[in-house]
């Protein structure tokens, strides 16, 4: 049973508790209140900072409930309650390794470039360190020494300090449309 399971089906119980966001890694305060078997209502002013998955830390637990947040409204959001054991970061579709590779983040004019560190990468995606993120476009470029030109990527998520970038290999840098394809290149 889950750390809130004393103020199931009580209507009118409600409990503060503390929110971390699994998806942005920002901490809020909110009360829990009209706690069910499935989920509850989660209410604060703080409510549109979050993503989707979260946990929910009552006052008197050291354990986290994994939730995920299916609607908002206001100040107010309908969270159920996740049952499966499984960690949010195996649901990815490939593993991450622990890096530490600095990193230029551009936009593809190169008028507003960020310097960063990699710290987790994978064949489709990263999570970059760098302040500032939202002053970048949804799409955006990564350039690092040891790649010869820039990987074109998609912010996934971001927040002022930190970001997950999904890695579009297929795309294309302008300026690479020179370059025959190697299939072009070999029946040449």
């Amino acid at each position: 049973m889950n750390a809130l399971a004393h103020l199931q089906d009580k209507p009118e119980a409600e409990e503060e508790v503390l929110v971390v966001d699994f998806d942005n890694l920002s901490v809020i305060s909110g009360v829990v209140s009209n706690v069910g078997e499935w989920g509850c209502r989660l209410t604060s002013p703080d409510i549109q900072e979050l993503s989707k998955n979260i946990g929910i830390r009552p006052k008197d637990s050291d354990k986290l409930v994994k939730c995920q947040i299916t609607s908002r409204k206001d100040s107010d959001a309908a969270v159920l309650f996740v049952k499966s054991t499984e960690s949010f970061s195996d649901k990815r579709r490939e593993k991450r390794n622990n890096v530490s590779i600095p990193v230029k983040i551009s936009d593809f004019e190169g008028i507003t470039e960020i310097s960063g560190t990699i710290v987790d990468a994978g064949n489709n995606g990263c999570r970059v360190l760098a302040k500032s993120l939202p002053a970048l476009p949804e799409e955006v470029l990564l350039t690092m020494k040891k790649f010869g030109k820039p990987v074109v990527a998609e912010f996934a998520w971001r927040n002022d300090t930190s970001g997950g970038l999904r890695l579009l290999w297929d795309r294309k840098v302008d300026g690479d449309e020179d370059e025959a394809p190697e299939s072009e290149a070999a029946s040449a």
